[in-house]
């Protein structure tokens, strides 16, 4: 066990709910770790009190009578007869409170390993469906660049990074005629409250936004445009977070039209 001792495997270890490989590991990492030993000995204080805590009960006149009618008869009988006589039980009243202590500490210490699992189960679940979610996505896009590439009329556009900014590259596939965009490359995260912003820049009038972004710019994209506009070039500028209706900010990457 390299990593350090949790402290749901600490109390378990303390209530005897460890065996096998499992403490044998426990029990070898405490041997080169002073803190998880530590820890293991304030489990084991903890579990010596929960004996103590068991409530005291004062036992009814008759109980002391019927005491006292059994030791007098025990006195009588031999050490070992005396020692398979009902009074030699005596001690598993409080035993079996101590008990109900034990068993309920463990079944805390159980069910609050069981819900950090569960809560751990549910982060997985998440993260395989964000998995999942994007492996779509990028297959999609997979998809829509081949098509493109079959496409006559298809523009090749490579951005290149301007002077002064992040290193990234990016390669736009554009067809004028289906209003089909595909666009890929790779760009660092943008700067704290700054996204970056796509743009084409058609041969008359203003540069269309295509989309925003904050995070690194890895998986690609597919768009649309309206059909029959020829473009002149494409661009990603750095912009303030959210995105502006037209280009304010510096240019990241640039690419001209064929």
């Amino acid at each position: 066990m390299n990593r350090h001792v949790q402290p749901e495997d600490s109390d378990l270890y303390a209530l005897g709910a460890l065996d096998g490989e499992e403490k044998q590991a426990l029990e070898a990492h405490l041997r080169l770790c002073a803190d998880c030993a530590r820890e293991v000995e304030a489990a084991l204080q903890r579990v010596a009190l929960l004996g103590l805590a068991a409530p005291a009960q004062a036992p009814p006149p008759r109980v002391k009578e019927e005491l006292l009618r059994r030791v007098r008869a025990e006195s009588r009988k031999p050490e070992a007869e005396s020692r398979k006589s009902g009074f030699g039980l005596a001690w598993l009243t409080p035993a079996f409170g101590v008990a109900a202590i034990v068993f309920a500490a463990l079944a805390a210490v159980l069910w609050t390993r069981d819900v950090r699992n569960l809560r751990r189960i549910h982060e997985l679940e998440g993260q395989l469906a964000e998995v999942q979610t994007r492996s779509l996505e990028i297959a999609r896009a997979s998809q829509q660049t081949n098509k493109l590439l079959e496409m006559p009329g298809t523009q090749r556009v490579s951005l290149m990074p301007q002077p002064g900014m992040p290193m990234g590259h990016g390669g736009v596939l554009y067809n004028a005629k289906t209003g089909m965009v595909a666009c890929t490359g790779w760009l660092p995260a943008a700067p704290k409250g700054k996204s970056y912003q796509l743009w084409l820049v058609p041969m008359e009038g203003k540069p269309m936004p295509l989309s925003v972004w904050g995070d690194e710019w890895t998986a690609p994209m597919t768009l649309h445009v309206t059909p029959g506009m020829e473009a002149k070039a494409f661009a990603i500028t750095e912009e303030p977070q959210g995105g502006m209706p037209s280009p304010t900010g510096p240019k990241v990457l640039v690419g001209a039209g064929e």
